[in-house]
């Protein structure tokens, strides 16, 4: 269970909303993924800015790369939103022990490349409709293990229920670009021109 009033963060295209769920674009661990025919928006979010820069900016870098770098030109496309959520969130829990009831392990759903994003898409689709009151999943993140990640499900949770607290582009703010720019140097990333 997640309380509500937690506050989240979130790093997204500044082209959607702060609170706006993904309709099913682009390609996941989780998302996109249809359920009864019908295509259900996702939203990611993290429980630190840190997490959600990891999860997001700087998911793709390998960590073994001599040289760590990401486009300033792609970091512009982007913003930085702190959310709210205005009540209590059930959420399936993806860790260990627990990924263990069903058979799996970390390294399975988690801890895999995108070529396996397929089959993880499927356990999110599975878990989505195996318990109606599930509003989305919860695990510790692959790439800023001291903070959680989640997804809420569009189908379970209402826009009106995400309270906005700041949403800033990063192109826009150079406060909120220096965070990231801090984040990247803990793993000797550096924003290129």
């Amino acid at each position: 269970m997640l309380p509500a009033g937690t506050e989240l963060h979130r790093v997204h295209s500044r082209n959607r909303r702060a609170h706006e769920f993904n309709p099913g674009f682009g390609t996941s661990r989780f998302a996109p993924f249809t359920s009864r025919s019908i295509q259900v928006p996702t939203m990611y979010a993290a429980t630190s800015f840190g997490c959600a820069a990891y999860e997001s900016v700087f998911h793709d870098i390998n960590p073994a790369a001599t040289f760590k770098s990401v486009p300033l030109s792609k970091v512009e496309e982007l913003a930085g939103s702190r959310i709210e959520i205005d009540r209590n969130l059930k959420l399936a829990r993806l860790f260990e022990p627990d990924l263990n009831k069903w058979g799996i392990t970390r390294q399975s759903l988690i801890d895999t490349p995108p070529s396996s994003y397929p089959s993880t898409r499927g356990w999110a689709q599975a878990i989505h409709d195996a318990d109606q009151t599930l509003d989305g999943m919860m695990w510790t993140s692959r790439r800023f293990d001291e903070e959680k990640c989640l997804i809420l499900f569009g189908t379970r949770v209402d826009t009106s229920s995400i309270g906005v607290v700041s949403s800033d582009d990063f192109a826009s703010t150079p406060g909120l670009l220096d965070r990231l720019v801090e984040l990247g140097r803990l793993s000797r990333i550096v924003l290129t021109l």
